[in-house]
């Protein structure tokens, strides 16, 4: 088969198209043929070595078809989906025709979308549901923060914010985006400069609900500066970067009490009681599919032009996600 191999640990151009052996699917498995897959900021640090130790194969989603399942339970043809469940860590990931995913990680699913235009869904909105329900438990009319709302999982948690009825704070480092966060629900949009807990004051001066955290580690003590009493923030980006959290002091920083908590450390997909087939993927494909939200898709690439794919989401400027087609 083809695959996408990083040829040394760098920028875009050591991306390379280069045959591999073709997986073969065990006891447990299914063996896809991948359609079309996202790429995502994790995948930068994958491919320039800050990320530490990968696979052959990096990537970590992609929509495809089965080819076997050797337990039966998936026909030939089915049309399925999946993401994390340890691509490109402890399994080869989805920059490749076909892949062998645990039978447990296949999340099923039925559209007549194309496929570049699903690929674009499943890490994105897949993480922003599991946010917004399973790590923040958001209710109708509340109000949350989404720090860092140009990134692909920042607009999908905007998009999938408002349709459960919450009030949508959005940040961008760019003024020029602000019309972009407007256009695909945010209520308010804050210019991030560094520091924006006093301009979330301005709004909110006795807090808000709910943050979503995709900066990172450089921003969760201002992030904290404005959360409500019993509030909770979740952590799920490193947009700002890999670097570990310094001079963070929780007795003597956290003046209130609020739920903090890490989308790595509080759970992981695909782990009991977090399973996949949890994520309503289904009704989020329909409900793009039907037009009740928005699709964030902005570029497709066919794989010869990966390093360009990557060269786009690492200026920033891509304004959605980026897909590679087969």
């Amino acid at each position: 088969m083809k695959a996408i191999l990083v040829k040394q640990r760098g920028g875009p151009e050591n991306l390379v198209l280069a045959e591999y052996p073709s997986p073969t699917p065990e006891k447990g498995s299914v063996l896809v043929q991948i359609k079309a897959f996202g790429i995502n900021h994790a995948e930068l640090y994958m491919r320039s070595g800050k990320w530490g130790e990968t696979t052959d194969i990096i990537g970590i989603e992609c929509v495809g078809v089965v080819v076997e399942d050797p337990s039966g339970e998936y026909r030939k043809g089915q049309k399925v989906a999946t993401m994390v469940g340890g691509m490109a860590r402890s399994i080869n990931g989805s920059y490749a025709e076909y892949i062998t995913i645990p039978k447990d990680n296949v999340i099923p699913f039925q559209s007549e979308l194309p496929w570049n235009e699903l690929a674009a869904i499943p890490e994105s909105y897949g993480t922003a549901w599991t946010l917004l329900n399973w790590a923040l438990d958001v209710k109708a009319g509340e109000v949350i923060v989404v720090h860092g709302g140009t990134s692909t999982v920042g607009m999908a948690s905007i998009i999938l914010a408002k349709q459960m009825h919450l009030t949508v704070i959005a940040t961008t480092r760019s003024a020029k985006k602000e019309s972009l966060l407007k256009a695909i629900g945010a209520d308010y949009v804050i210019i991030d400069d560094g520091k924006i807990s006093g301009k979330v004051a301005e709004l909110y001066p006795d807090g808000v609900d709910k943050v979503i955290e995709l900066v990172g580690n450089n921003s969760l003590a201002d992030s904290l500066e404005f959360i409500r009493p019993m509030g909770a923030i979740v952590v799920a980006g490193f947009l700002g970067g890999l670097a570990p959290l310094e001079n963070f002091h929780p007795v003597f920083q956290l003046t209130k009490t609020i739920r903090l908590s890490s989308l790595a450390s509080t759970f992981v997909f695909g782990a009991k009681g977090f399973e996949y087939s949890k994520i309503p993927l289904q009704k989020i494909i329909s409900d793009i599919e039907f037009g009740n939200i928005q699709n964030i898709l902005r570029r497709t690439f066919p794989a010869e032009k990966i390093a360009e794919a990557h060269e786009l989401v690492e200026s920033g400027e891509a304004n959605g996600k980026v897909v590679v087609e087969w």
